[in-house]
């Protein structure tokens, strides 16, 4: 699978792409980015397509945050994970996505950062299969 993330320094982009599939080591990259404490979008996929705008289907994660998170699939029925026994945020937040602070809806933070990131430990098990909230709170 492959994994990116971008952050804005001003006058420069911090782009990292890394390859992974071991599951271990994706959680342990992603422990390290939500750590960093700098929220950012993560996206993880495993086709690649002929087409540079048209992102392959995956799953995207917002880390950084000390207490949200987001997920969504990438698909065409693409949508946001939530869990409803977490806390929905008072407001949006915003996270680096590409190098653009972006800003997601309260609504769609409705998760907390260790379940984004066992969402995404479980899609790269699953061989890239769309991510359920219900795999990993049961």
């Amino acid at each position: 699978m492959k994994v990116t993330w971008t952050y804005d320094r001003g006058d420069q982009r911090d782009s990292h792409e890394v390859e992974l599939t071991d599951p271990d080591a994706l959680e342990a990259l992603l422990r390290e980015i939500q750590q960093a404490g700098e929220p950012v979008v993560v996206t993880i996929f495993s086709d690649i397509n002929d087409d540079p705008d048209d992102l392959p289907p995956g799953i995207q994660i917002g880390l950084g945050h000390s207490t949200h998170a987001f997920a969504v699939r990438i698909a065409d029925d693409g949508d946001y994970l939530n869990d409803p026994t977490a806390e929905t945020p008072a407001e949006g937040l915003r996270f680096d996505f590409g190098g653009v602070l972006t800003e997601y809806l309260a609504e769609h933070l409705q998760l907390r950062p260790e379940t984004a990131i066992q969402l995404a430990v479980t899609y790269l098990k699953a061989g890239g299969e769309p991510p359920h909230l219900t795999t990993v709170t049961e």
